[in-house]
């Protein structure tokens, strides 16, 4: 397998990155929005004072601006500020993504040193992002991981994974066994490989997935990683 030199998780740090410029510049924009005008406003009427103090007859020359600039002036840049909260938030479950990717990274580590190839960050076509693990046992067999960083308990209603908070139980947003199956279709075609095996692995959560498969994916927790790949072989 021809191997790029990626780091775990790189991908999703620069994501993170890039997110984070964003909400920086969305924040410094809502500052420049805010002041700029009244900045302005305040040189303009201290530039009229001059005027009325020519003529005393006349009150002193002021701005009278309506309403509706002081409006704009507030409300844009709270949505300025929106923005850079909403895409903070998004770097901040970018980094916990490369964070899973990173653990789970380090969890299989040694197989490297038992003969395994493993790729990570591998670009991926068909509008699919990257996979997050790639590796070939020494058996040539190979396998896809896609590493999720949820917490609590997970468990599928048959058709998608589910998360289990406390007493409450609800599906992902996304159906992980799609992507996973897409993302080992894919793989298989980059390759050039006979057959890619679909795996979701779980780096903070609890995997409840009766026999560790479903839909044709397994599922596991990170700390039981190396043992499925092994005994899969």
């Amino acid at each position: 397998m021809t191997k790029v030199n990626r780091r775990a998780g790189q991908n999703i740090r620069e994501l993170a990155i890039k997110r984070r410029l964003k909400a920086i510049a969305s924040f410094v924009s809502a500052g420049c929005v805010f002041f700029f005008p009244l900045f302005l406003v305040n040189e303009v009427e201290k530039a009229l004072k001059p005027l009325s103090s020519l003529n005393p007859s006349h009150p002193q020359s002021s701005l009278n601006l309506p309403p509706t600039f002081y409006a704009i002036v507030v409300i844009l840049p709270l949505g300025l500020v929106a923005n850079g909260v909403f895409w903070w938030k998004r770097a901040n479950n970018a980094a916990q993504g490369a964070k899973g990717e990173e653990d789970t990274a380090q969890e299989i580590g040694h197989l490297e040193q038992e003969g395994w190839q493993v790729e990570y960050g591998m670009r991926l076509g068909n509008r699919l992002g990257d996979a997050d693990i790639v590796c070939i046992s020494p058996q040539n067999k190979a396998y896809v991981i896609d590493v999720k960083s949820h917490r609590g308990e997970i468990t599928t209603d048959g058709n998608q994974l589910c998360k289990r908070m406390g007493k409450t139980t609800y599906p992902f947003k996304k159906n992980f066994f799609d992507q996973a199956m897409k993302q080992a279709l894919q793989v298989k075609k980059q390759k050039d490989l006979n057959f890619v095996t679909p795996i979701v692995a779980f780096s903070n959560a609890r995997v409840l997935v009766p026999t560790g498969k479903s839909n044709k994916v397994y599922v596991v927790e990170k700390s039981r990683l190396v043992l499925l790949l092994k005994s899969l072989g």
